[in-house]
């Protein structure tokens, strides 16, 4: 697949959680205009995990960054822009941390992107909206080792219900969308992202930051899209700019893309299940049979 654009985020290399073989298939099977790092792609806070991998794991990391390198040396720009985890990264800005240029990869701290219709949109990672992570930042940094500990906890209990023939289930995703606190805090990100834009002057803003990947497009306003993470099975999210200028906000199930959302009415969102939603069966034809009974759940209820 080939895409005028693409923005992926927290990729988080470097660190136990970052689905780095999802990545790079991701990155190998599909071509790009110009592509979009948008934060926190390597991990500093979690850089001392890197001699803790395995070989082959460390290998997985290494293979990701090769990965960019060819797209770079292959001229497709990338735009690389400075997360929360990767703050070291301001230190190679340039003066007034104005942008700079190393061959075909621009880091910034924040750039703009105009679509085939028109529309400019802001793009940055989003940290500069988290109160918490601009006022304490021991505390977000405490927050993410309770992060780690769930994505821990998640692949464990993952392991089991493989084992028993269920699909998959993302703890952390339960916990965003179930608890009353996570909720508010991800209602204001949004919010101020959205008042950042409109006062700006700009027709939407692509975040990531927060790993909830999402897309609301406003009547009266600017847009809100972020590209959530890959630091889970249930995410491993991009948002890719078509030729026409529409957005779609895509799950990567290793293969092929999934639309979840889009900013053209007329695709919708209309939700199918990854596989990893349907559980990896070892039988080709239960799998199937799973398939089939989950793709024909999602229909009834449109």
């Amino acid at each position: 697949m080939r895409y005028r654009a693409c923005w992926i985020s927290d990729l988080h290399l470097g660190s136990k959680k970052a689905e780095t073989e999802l990545i790079y298939s991701f990155l190998k099977r599909n071509e790009f205009d110009v592509l979009y790092l948008n934060g926190d792609i390597i991990d500093i806070w979690r850089w001392k995990q890197a001699g803790l991998l395995k070989a082959k794991n460390t290998q997985e990391h290494i293979n990701v960054v090769q990965r960019l390198l060819k797209l770079a040396k292959k001229d497709t720009p990338i735009h690389l822009t400075i997360g929360n985890h990767d703050e070291f990264l301001m230190h190679f800005l340039g003066d007034n941390h104005g942008h700079r240029d190393f061959g075909n990869i621009n880091l910034a701290e924040r750039i703009e992107h105009t679509t085939a219709d028109g529309k400019k949109y802001l793009i940055l990672h989003g940290h500069q909206f988290d109160l918490v992570t601009r006022t304490a930042p021991w505390i977000a940094k405490l927050g993410d080792r309770g992060y780690e500990s769930l994505i821990w906890i998640n692949k464990i209990v993952n392991r089991i219900r493989r084992r028993m023939g269920l699909r998959y289930w993302s703890l952390s995703k339960f916990i965003k969308l179930k608890v009353k606190k996570a909720t508010m805090i991800i209602g204001n990100f949004e919010e101020s992202a959205l008042h950042y834009a409109r006062d700006h002057g700009y027709d939407g803003i692509i975040c990531g930051h927060i790993h909830n990947p999402e897309i609301k497009v406003n009547e009266n306003g600017p847009d809100y899209l972020n590209s959530g993470c890959w630091t889970d099975l249930a995410n491993c999210n991009a948002l890719v700019e078509r030729m026409d200028g529409s957005i779609d906000l895509i799950h990567w199930n290793g293969e092929d893309e999934v639309i979840l959302k889009s900013t053209d009415p007329e695709r919708g969102e209309t939700y199918l299940p990854t596989i990893y939603e349907l559980g990896r069966f070892p039988d080709k034809k239960l799998r199937k049979h799973q398939a089939s009974v989950a793709v024909d759940e999602v229909l009834v209820g449109i």
